[in-house]
């Protein structure tokens, strides 16, 4: 393999500031009928640096169109991540785990979670750590947990369905061998978060503060939790006019299945912003290139693994909590090499994408589900704002 930070893998790399501008502007409305149609969302937020240059900061439109003043959004202004989670919350704690000697990557979950080992189905007791994580474990992809259970639940019937929900996908029949199947499973990460929880005696609100929120010295970046008596956030983007919760989702988490067990999840939940992903990004991109940034989160060995095609599968592109550019047009856009690349999207339509060999770290949120999920606008505009932060002939290859 190539030496990521040899002089011959340092790129320079300049992009046009106004271009970027005029791009994310084109795709924000100041009308609530023009998102799906002529804009892609009411608000977007961007940012993307190397370890010594900020390329590029942005923060465009409204935190919603619902009044005749709307207020606008700033640079602190936060957006519900969703998967985004997976990345930032899962896999960091999934490598201080093996980091801290609890467990290996091919430690079956059975020895973590004992209630596993009594499926009756054998084939599922060897079911890895490793293999919840790049979502090759056989579960299926997702279930609508949030039709069998209260929706904005107290904590008391938070605590009852995140119980149940637990017990539910413990009974769920896999979908093939683990390892020989591929479905991008919420299952598999909302059993991560229980999995968590055992291996470090905590629960994953309190996991998630003092080992990653606090140690980065993030400000916006958080939950909102029904158990820990979290006031929804008021000055955050708001998401989808949700039919099932009958109102604007302002503040709490738009994923359902994460709002009916009390916000907390690897699958979803966590706030944040544009900068403040950027500047996790830029800490891993650090500890990848070999240096110690203050506080640092994970270990070079652990985390060049988890970004590795080892931590992969032969079915699917994710690695351990990461995805890695598919398909005939990435998201990621052509600047961004597959070889060298790590990241993840977000259902509200949010992303974080870190080029290791150029030394790029990208960020792109949007509340692309306001008014309504059904819109796909935000798949060309992510790839065309990667494009101007590193264009296709920004790489070698």
């Amino acid at each position: 393999m190539a030496d990521l930070n040899s002089p011959d893998h340092q790129f320079c790399v300049e992009i046009s500031v106004d271009e970027v501008d005029e791009l994310l502007h084109r795709h924000v409305a100041t009308d609530r009928d023009e998102i799906g149609q002529t804009a892609t969302a009411s608000a977007i937020q961007a940012a993307a640096a190397t370890p010594t240059a900020t390329l590029y900061t942005g923060a465009f439109g409204s935190v919603d169109l619902e009044s005749t003043s709307p207020t606008p959004i700033d640079e602190h202004t936060p957006f519900d991540i969703a998967s985004l989670t997976k990345a930032l919350v899962g896999s960091i704690l999934a490598m201080q785990a093996v980091d801290e000697g609890f467990v290996d990557w091919d430690t079956p979950i059975a020895d973590i979670m004992p209630v596993w080992a009594d499926r009756p189905d054998e084939l599922s007791h060897s079911v890895t750590f490793l293999q919840i994580l790049n979502h090759s474990s056989g579960l299926p992809a997702w279930r609508k947990f949030y039709l069998e259970h209260p929706i904005d639940p107290s904590p008391q019937q938070a605590r009852k369905t995140r119980q149940a929900v637990l017990k539910s996908i413990v009974d769920t029949p896999l979908e093939g061998p683990p390892g020989m199947v591929h479905a991008y499973s919420d299952l598999g990460y909302l059993l991560l978060a229980r999995l968590l929880e055992l291996i470090f005696d905590d629960d994953l609100y309190q996991l998630v503060k003092r080992r990653i929120i606090e140690p980065l010295g993030l400000q916006r970046t958080r939950y909102v939790d029904v158990h820990h008596h979290s006031e929804p956030i008021g000055e955050a983007v708001v998401t989808e006019v949700c039919p099932l919760r009958k109102r604007v989702v302002r503040g709490t988490v738009h994923d359902e299945n994460t709002n009916i067990i009390g916000g907390t999840s690897t699958h979803a939940g966590l706030f944040s912003t544009a900068s403040e992903v950027l500047q996790f990004g830029l800490h891993l991109l650090a500890i990848d290139a070999g240096d110690e940034p203050p506080n640092q989160l994970v270990s070079r060995e652990t985390l060049q693994f988890a970004w590795s095609t080892r931590a992969g599968s032969e079915q699917g592109s994710h690695l351990a909590g990461w995805d890695t550019p598919s398909g005939a047009k990435s998201s990621a856009g052509r600047g961004f090499s597959p070889a060298h690349t790590v990241g993840h999207l977000g259902f509200t339509g949010t992303s974080l994408w870190i080029e290791r060999r150029q030394k790029v770290v990208s960020v792109l949120l949007s509340n692309r589900v306001y008014p309504t999920r059904e819109n796909d606008r935000i798949r060309d505009l992510r790839i065309a704002f990667q494009e101007k932060i590193l264009p296709p002939n920004s790489t070698d290859e």
